[in-house]
């Protein structure tokens, strides 16, 4: 039986992963910091975080690395422990002589936006334009110089939707108050349901692939916002209104939330980094090579992977 650390075990991708680890057979570990967070049920605890405190890590056959920080009150708390972080447990998995599969969730943000025609590919430069994308982009970077030490893959999946996940839950929420802010007159998406992605995970896990290797993860479809709204508001049967928020008035708001976030001590929904990715003209990645390599099919189109979630998210009292 292989065995398995999962960082980020608690999260939202790394719940759904745990599951399907242990449905197939392996002995899975979760690193977890917080003891009032629950592991998935079969997932054995190894006490430590990404700031150095790490415990024993000998005897790992595979990792996969999806602990994060997707949302921070100071910048350089992104890089502190999306970068640094990814270093410490690298240091820590060398000291006890690790040589397996290092599988690394990193995010289409490190790759950076694009135009509505132009889904990005991996060979396309990186050019983040948010603190997050760019401490993402930094620890792949950080991982490539070890490519040689045990296998390194890394994936950049689009925005992932799914049960547990609280960040399109603003989202949806918005549309069930019947109205939606809107930046751009439009911006066009590449979508990810939570189970295609874990897909995915397994597929690097079960594959003889070279060290190094990088892949962008979607459904491979291009949404509108408007499309993914107008999909939202029909499965929740509500009728909406958007409302056009100038970039100045926008920018204002985000400043306001920041300051806010500060004094609580709290990082808020909103905020200057997500005002600059919300302006972009379109998030899209190719998954070309996904296909190819990884043997890599979504399962789940937008309608079906809406539609669980929303109703995971009606018996949970979420919505």
């Amino acid at each position: 039986m292989s065995k398995i650390l999962v960082t980020g075990a608690t999260g939202f991708i790394g719940f759904h992963l745990c599951h399907r680890l242990l449905k197939e057979g392996y002995e899975v570990f979760g690193l977890i910091r917080n003891p009032q967070k629950d592991l998935p049920k079969g997932v054995n605890p190894l006490w430590g975080d990404l700031k150095g405190n790490l415990p024993e890590l000998k005897g790992f056959d595979s990792v996969f690395h999806l602990a994060a920080l997707t949302k921070a009150v100071r910048d350089e708390d992104y890089f502190r422990v999306n970068e640094k972080g990814t270093e410490l447990l690298i240091k820590r998995l060398l000291e006890d002589d690790f040589s397996g599969k290092f599988i690394f969730l990193s995010s289409l943000s490190a790759q950076g936006p694009t135009t509505k025609n132009r889904p990005l590919r991996e060979d396309d430069p990186p050019h983040p334009v948010s603190p997050y994308g760019l401490s993402k982009l930094k620890a792949e970077e950080k991982l490539q110089r070890y490519v040689s030490h045990f296998r390194v893959i890394i994936l950049r999946p689009s925005i992932v939707y799914g049960p547990k996940d609280e960040y399109m839950l603003h989202f949806f929420k918005l549309i069930q108050k019947r109205f939606l802010p809107l930046l751009r007159d439009e911006q066009w998406l590449s979508l990810c349901y939570v189970e295609d992605l874990v897909e995915a995970l397994l597929l690097c896990l079960k594959k003889e692939v070279k060290s190094g290797e990088v892949f962008l993860i979607s459904d491979g479809q291009t949404y509108s916002l408007h499309q993914l709204a107008d999909m939202v508001a029909s499965i929740l049967k509500v009728n909406y209104i958007k409302i056009r928020v100038p970039p100045v008035i926008a920018r204002g708001i985000a400043l306001l939330c920041e300051m806010v976030g500060r004094l609580k001590g709290k990082p808020m929904p909103f905020n200057l980094n997500k005002l600059s990715e919300s302006l972009q003209e379109a998030w899209l990645c190719d998954i070309s090579k996904a296909k190819k390599v990884l043997g890599f099919e979504p399962k789940y189109d937008l309608k079906e992977g809406l539609f669980l979630t929303i109703n995971w998210y009606k018996a949970q009292g979420w919505l």
